[in-house]
């Protein structure tokens, strides 16, 4: 009679099994953060894309318009509460005051995005929404950070965002993921 010994796995086995386990999670896992930031820089672009779509199209109306300099409330745009700067640049909303500043404090930055982003990610001064906005750079700058991907950091660290120079026009991507500080 042939009697078998079956104890079960040895301790070595059943350690290499662990380490084999924990390598393929940690890969899986390094992939899924991967995977994550690239959804949330994708994002973040075409937002950056829609931003400046809006931009541009509130600049053509003003030269439809004969580029007649500062304009509050420009005409047969939105709702009429748009202003322009004397570059033809938006820079806020029923506003008020004739300077080329983007208007309304801190707020003015939250009130543009949100009236130019008609559907989509809003934006708050606080991080109540999707994007925090910052008004900065002599108050003709404004920085709008992605905050629905977790991030905590400060404008200058943070990790996306959307930049728009309101004396240029120029709209762009920001951020420590893609290498241009917001």
């Amino acid at each position: 009679m042939n009697i078998r010994n079956t104890r079960g796995f040895s301790l070595l086995e059943l350690i290499v099994v662990i380490i084999v386990l924990s390598i393929i999670v940690i890969t899986a896992y390094a992939r899924y953060v991967d995977l994550r930031n690239e959804t949330y820089i994708a994002t973040n672009t075409a937002m950056t894309r829609t931003y400046n779509a809006a931009i541009e199209s509130a600049h053509l109306r003003w030269t439809i318009e004969g580029a007649p300099g500062r304009i509050q409330d420009l005409a047969v745009f939105g709702e009429n509460i748009l202003d322009l700067n004397s570059n033809g640049w938006p820079i806020g909303i029923n506003k008020g005051s004739a300077n080329d500043n983007i208007g309304r404090q801190a707020q003015g930055c939250s009130s543009l995005w949100n009236y130019l982003m008609t559907t989509g990610p809003r934006s708050a001064v606080n991080t109540s929404e999707d994007y925090q906005s910052y008004r900065h750079s002599g108050n003709l700058q404004c920085s709008f950070i992605l905050r629905s991907n977790g991030d905590t950091n400060t404008r200058i660290n943070a990790q996306l965002g959307v930049i728009y120079n309101s004396n240029t026009g120029e709209v762009g991507a920001c951020g420590s993921l893609e290498n241009i500080p917001c």
